[in-house]
Formats: structure tokens, C-alpha cells, sequence
């Protein structure tokens, strides 16, 4: 395709609002897809464990009732750059809806666009076979920025606490987690996304001897802890950004080292307000919830134009930094209580001794996913 034509049609082209509608039964497709000019070779050296692109499906539940998935579909996925390059999505069989690239090479090049096509296959929820595709996307600049020095603030923040069964407002101790932002020299607006991947070490407290030994250290990641992301619209850069906070004195995953791997996008600015709009919605108010307001997302169904997808393919600028923390930083004690914890019986004392199974084995820990394995990468701090 000539690519005068298509720049064309990417200036000319407006983003479709996705309107919920109270009286539709039909589920609509949800996408969550990005691809970056940095490889999952490139994200090695971060260091991490290497991070694949990849794209998650599922079907909404009409916005009448309760929020949440109701099926996710079965698809064929691929990237298709302006010159007929295409790549395939694999499904993860142990992820249903979730759909990996695993081209360790590949990444988003500055002279080149992209869109996602993605083909459906369902009878029931879908009808059939229906295509979705996104707009044609480029990355929104050709010198990305790296992650700059990356340090911790201490903190209050006032809490409830139940002593006694009573409700009281107290002072939690945390930490505010910063970065700097770049000097931003051409005046140019630059949209800044964070996302976060933690890591953290768990001892099995009473793992001991030379059966239970081997299972008293794990490595413990969960992608539900630190999901939320943070965003920056900035014009003059030069600035400190916040990115996220954690409570100490109680949190477990803090009593032996931890480690985030901290993910800094540059992003368009349409890519950013459909995040900062999602964000928003997401935040829980009760009754006070606004009504649903429209995302302006970047797909749209070949098949049938009625349906409306929601979702945003991000072609964007990014890079990583791994950050470690030790509570031995802190300017006070954290006691690791995990010991103490295990050790208190529910039983009789004339009872043989009944421990929870994490206390002697790591790998039962339910905080998230646990390997015996030390990454390489890993440091004890």
C-alpha cells in the first residue's frame, strides 16, 4: 500500500467512541494490546526475565449488570505493518485469553506502521467468525527516554486500624517510590506511562532439615500486585514523578528483598487518554460511580460495523529499569514476624503440631506465582 495514502488516512481518520449501551445483551470484545520499539531480547538486559508481547481478549458483561468476564474467545491475532509484514499470536493454554508473539527479535521499527487484526471464532457469543482491526499506528517518537535514577521518600498516611475490634485512624509508615523525568528541551507535550512487575523473596519460616530445606526460599512475582499504572502529561520535564507507594511495617513481601521491574512508556496522545479515561473508570465510588463515559478507542469490526470493541492498540516508545529494596534502608525497624506467626498453634497443646503449609514449604505461599529458582539476574541486597 502506498504510504503517502495511508498517512493520509491515519491524519484524516478520527477515533471511534465506544458507547455503552444499557439495552444491549450482546457482550463486547475487550482488547488489551501494546507493541514497543524494545524486544523481549532488548528486556533481558533490563535485567528481567524477558518480556513477550501479547495481546488479552475477553467478552464484557452488558454494563447493566455485574462487571467482569464473561468468556473469553478463541482468535486468530496477528501484526501486519504497512508493507505486508505479518506476525502471529500464540495462545497461552494456560492463560485462556491471552495471546503471546514469540518472536524474541521482533520490535516496532520508526519507519514503519502498524496495525492488530484480530479474527474471533464463536458461535454462541459472537455468531460466528468476526474481525476486528485497529488503526494503523506508529511509535510517537524515535528517541525513546531512558528510566532515570530511581529512589524511595518515607512516608505517613493515615489509615483505619482495629485494635480491639474498634475502628480507629491511625499513621501507616510507607515509602513514595520516584523517578525523574527528563528535561523536555523542543516544548513538545510528551505522554508518559508506567507499569510496574514486582518480584519479591519468601522464606518458608520453619523449613528445616534435609527434606524440607530445599523448599524454605522462593521467588515470588504476582501481576496483581502493583497492577495499577501511573501517567504523565508533561511539557517542560526537568521534574520528579511519583510512580507508586508500598506500606512496609506489615507487608510480607518486604521482609527479604524486593525487586520491581519498572516499565516507562512514551505514548501518543491518544493512546494516553484512553488510558487516563480506563484509569478513571476503574476507581471504585459506589454510588457515586459517574455513568459510563465513552472510550475512545482504535478498533473497529470489518464484519459487522454495529459491534464495537473496546480497546486501544499502543505502538510505543519504551524502557526498563529493575529497582531493589531492602527494609534494612529504612531509618527504622521492620520486624519480620513470619516466624512468630507460624509458630502460633490452633490446636491443643497435647495436639502434634499443625503449621500452615506455606510455613514449611515456599512454594505453598499464596501470595502469587513461586519458583525455587534464583534468577540470575537476581541480587541480594
Amino acid at each position: 500500500m502506498n504510504r503517502v495514502f495511508i498517512m493520509l488516512l491515519l491524519l484524516t481518520a478520527c477515533l471511534e467512541p465506544f458507547e455503552f449501551n444499557r439495552n444491549n445483551l450482546d457482550p463486547q470484545l475487550v482488547i488489551e494490546a501494546y507493541i514497543s520499539d524494545m524486544s523481549y531480547n532488548e528486556s533481558l538486559q533490563a535485567p528481567s526475565n524477558g518480556r513477550y508481547f501479547i495481546v488479552k481478549l475477553r467478552f464484557s458483561q452488558p454494563v447493566d449488570k455485574l462487571q467482569g468476564e464473561r468468556i473469553t474467545p478463541f482468535a486468530d491475532i496477528k501484526i501486519i505493518d504497512d508493507v505486508g509484514n505479518e506476525w502471529l499470536y500464540y495462545e497461552n493454554t494456560r492463560e485462556w485469553g491471552t495471546y503471546v508473539l514469540p518472536d524474541k527479535d521482533f520490535k516496532a521499527c520508526n519507519d514503519r506502521m502498524y496495525k492488530l487484526q484480530i479474527t474471533t471464532h464463536d458461535e454462541i457469543i459472537s455468531g460466528g467468525e468476526i474481525v476486528y482491526e485497529s488503526s494503523w499506528e506508529e511509535l510517537p517518537s524515535a528517541t525513546p527516554d531512558p528510566v532515570e535514577e530511581i529512589w524511595f521518600e518515607e512516608d505517613e498516611r493515615k489509615t483505619y486500624f482495629y485494635p480491639a475490634g474498634e475502628r480507629e485512624v491511625g499513621d501507616e509508615k510507607i515509602i513514595k517510590v520516584f523517578t525523574s523525568i527528563p528535561e523536555n528541551s523542543d516544548g513538545q507535550v510528551r505522554y508518559y506511562k508506567w507499569h510496574y512487575a514486582p518480584m519479591w523473596v519468601y522464606e518458608a519460616s520453619l523449613a528445616t532439615g534435609e527434606e524440607l530445606s530445599p523448599f524454605k526460599k522462593c521467588w515470588i512475582t504476582s501481576p496483581l500486585y502493583l497492577k495499577d499504572y501511573t501517567l504523565e502529561e508533561d511539557v517542560v520535564g526537568g521534574v520528579d514523578k511519583e510512580l507508586f507507594t508500598l506500606d512496609v511495617v506489615e507487608n510480607r513481601r518486604v521482609f527479604n528483598n524486593f525487586s520491581v521491574l519498572i516499565l516507562q512508556q512514551k505514548v501518543s496522545k491518544d493512546y494516553f487518554y484512553f488510558n487516563e479515561l480506563t484509569q478513571e473508570q476503574s476507581k471504585p465510588n459506589g454510588i457515586f460511580d459517574p455513568p459510563p463515559a465513552n472510550l475512545p478507542g482504535n478498533f473497529s469490526c470489518l464484519t459487522d460495523p454495529t459491534k464495537k470493541p473496546v480497546g486501544y492498540f499502543g505502538v510505543v516508545n519504551e524502557s526498563a529499569k529493575r529497582w531493589y529494596f531492602n527494609k534494612d534502608d529504612l531509618s527504622y525497624y521492620v520486624e519480620n514476624f513470619l516466624r512468630r506467626e507460624c509458630l502460633v498453634r490452633y490446636n491443643r497443646p497435647e495436639d502434634p503440631p499443625d503449621y500452615a503449609p506455606e510455613c514449611l514449604n515456599c512454594l505453598e505461599n499464596t501470595d502469587g506465582d513461586a519458583t525455587l529458582t534464583q534468577p540470575s539476574w537476581w541480587i541480594e541486597n
